[in-house]
């Protein structure tokens, strides 16, 4: 019998989330509106939201002897389990500096610390083993296709995020992609995926997968399958502070609904009314946001 129901792979780094007017070009600078440290990665966050959503959740990701005792704490309170959590003392803990404008566009750069450490690490067979779904998200390509390649028994979900376009190379993402049973990526990593895979729509992709999920900021995401295709607006929040793990707290959603056995439309509305409340705080792990709250928004 499973043990969990979503083991997460992915990163787990402190967050430097600096507020700009607007996005600074080669050879000028511009000036810093707002500073904040907040705890973040793209694996800590989707396993700690799933985690406040009820959903049973594994992260397995990489750290150093640095890893602050508060957010290993955070992450074990929320109900995370952390027992595949590799704290490597002679590492540093991944860190990202995300540069926010007021149009709500992000770009960042990280120091990798850690996660940089991957390719001769065991494979974490009880994750593997024990979790119905696994979420391949930021990380070594090399690790990870011999992460999927033990996981024969569970659905593989593959969400390379921003790394794609930096990290992939198209062969090892057409052999990653083959072994996936779903695709997240945002607009940006859409276009970069069906470069690497030599096509121009969504059936492209489709050919290696049966779901893609493609998300969109303000416009929503849509829902791609070999049936058709479902568009989904965003919901209203209450306020926007700060858009950063916004797309990390849209998985969280649509695993929440996957857990609940919902039908995928509702699971992409579960994720669109989960996202909206990620706008809501500063800092992607910020706020409790329960199951109750997500269906209160989608009733809404």
């Amino acid at each position: 019998m499973k043990k969990s129901f979503l083991g997460v792979f992915g990163h787990t780094a402190i967050d430097v989330i600096l507020q700009v007017d607007c996005m600074p070009v080669s050879n000028t600078s511009t000036p810093v509106r707002g500073k904040v440290l907040k705890y973040g990665g793209t694996g800590a966050n989707i396993a700690k939201a799933s985690a406040d959503l009820d959903v049973p959740v594994k992260l397995v990701s990489f750290v150093g002897g640095d890893f602050p005792e508060d957010f290993h704490n955070n992450l074990k309170d929320a109900g995370v389990d952390i027992s595949d959590m590799n704290i490597s003392e002679e590492q540093r803990t991944p860190t990202c500096w995300i540069i926010t404008d007021k149009e709500e566009g992000q770009m960042a750069l990280i120091d990798q610390g850690a996660m940089d450490c991957l390719d001769d690490m065991p494979v974490p067979l009880d994750t593997v083993n024990n979790c119905e779904i696994i979420h391949i998200g930021t990380g070594s390509p090399e690790y990870y296709e011999r992460v999927m390649k033990a996981a024969t028994d569970c659905t593989i979900c593959f969400d390379p995020a921003q790394e794609l376009r930096y990290v992939y190379t198209p062969d090892i993402f057409k052999r990653m992609l083959n072994m996936s049973d779903h695709f997240f990526c945002n607009r940006a990593e859409y276009e970069v995926a069906l470069e690497y895979l030599g096509g121009d729509d969504p059936e492209d992709i489709l050919d290696h997968v049966e779901i893609l999920i493609v998300t969109m900021g303000k416009d929503g995401s849509v829902l791609y399958t070999r049936e058709g295709e479902n568009a989904f607006p965003t919901y209203k929040p209450n306020k926007i502070v700060d858009p950063t793990g916004a797309g990390d707290a849209y998985r969280s959603g649509f695993y929440a609904g996957l857990y609940r056995n919902l039908p995928l439309e509702e699971c992409c509305k579960a994720a669109s009314a989960r996202a909206s409340f990620a706008l809501e705080y500063s800092g992607p792990q910020e706020g409790h946001v329960t199951w109750d709250r997500v269906l209160n928004r989608m009733r809404k």
